[in-house]
């Protein structure tokens, strides 16, 4: 195992919440990926795709960094398929509710993780939760609430709306757990090994399934590969998460990736014209100040 000093970083709460902005906005064409494939493939060949691209993206990269995975297995190999199960069913559920639901919706109740992360930060791994995580996070949900009510786009289908908003949430679950896991492994594995086996098990775990739809629906190699940009990217936004959690708690961060919903209203207006209203406004100087609150040093 690699010693934690070696990889663990000193804790630097604004960078870590410009790593994590930078990630989040390499997930948020991710995470509409659903809604981009307008139905041409299915939710879980784009999941696939997604994980099987990071799988040969980052072997690429170890190949050229020469990192030797092959030579023995990493120890902490159970975590890193704890956070492959939760990353493969986190994804499924958003990229399935951003698809049946108008994306910010989607991602606004996706961003109850923040809270669920609050909680299990403290009750797993003792990280200290202050007044201050509490207060960022209700700055930040609050402001995450204004911009969901400031959408337009009303549901046509009251139960795809519903299973959308189902699935968000398990969503959030997911991605909360996984978070918590990232900022274990973190601290103890380079970020190469840690992409290397987040994808790999998640690439082989759907591989079986995926293939047989693919060849049971007919789908065309040209669909798969308009969107082969799903893993390089997502390896891209991995490794600025990961960054992230390295130079600051689960807890700490949990609130900043409230700013998602800030990105995806933005994505929204350059891909689908969504305009958003005063209320977004509102919205995304709250879900600012919740970040902002975050890098307070209060005094003893």
């Amino acid at each position: 195992m690699i010693p934690t000093a070696a990889i663990g970083q000193r804790e630097n709460i604004p960078a870590a919440l410009f790593l994590a902005l930078l990630g989040m906005s390499a997930f948020t064409p991710i995470f509409a990926a659903g809604k981009l494939a307008g139905g041409v493939l299915p939710i879980v060949a784009l999941v696939w795709l997604r994980f099987a691209g990071g799988a040969a993206t980052i072997l690429c990269i170890a190949s050229v960094k020469k990192v030797p995975l092959h030579k023995q297995i990493s120890p902490l190999w159970k975590l890193h398929l704890m956070r492959a199960v939760c990353g493969v069913g986190g994804l499924s559920c958003a990229v399935y509710a951003a698809s049946v639901m108008p994306l910010a919706d989607a991602t606004a109740i996706g961003l109850t993780k923040g809270i669920f992360a609050i909680a299990l930060a403290g009750l797993i791994l003792k990280e200290l939760v202050t007044g201050k995580h509490w207060i960022a996070g209700a700055m930040s949900m609050l402001g995450a609430y204004l911009v969901v009510q400031s959408a337009d786009n009303v549901a046509q289908n009251s139960e795809m709306a519903l299973a959308g908003a189902i699935a968000a949430i398990a969503s959030a679950l997911f991605m909360a757990a996984e978070s918590l896991i990232m900022r274990y492994i973190a601290q103890r594995e380079d970020t190469v090994t840690i992409l290397a086996y987040v994808n790999v098990f998640a690439a082989l775990f759907l591989a079986v399934p995926v293939i047989w739809l693919i060849a049971q629906d007919g789908v065309a190699m040209g669909d798969l590969l308009a969107f082969a940009w799903l893993g390089p990217l997502a390896i891209i936004g991995q490794s600025f998460n990961i960054s992230a959690y390295r130079r600051a708690g689960a807890a700490t961060l949990a609130p900043a990736f409230y700013a998602t919903v800030v990105l995806s209203a933005l994505f929204g207006y350059a891909v689908w014209g969504e305009v958003p209203g005063p209320e977004a406004l509102v919205g995304a100087l709250l879900i600012l100040a919740g970040g902002a609150v975050l890098t307070l040093r209060l005094g003893r």
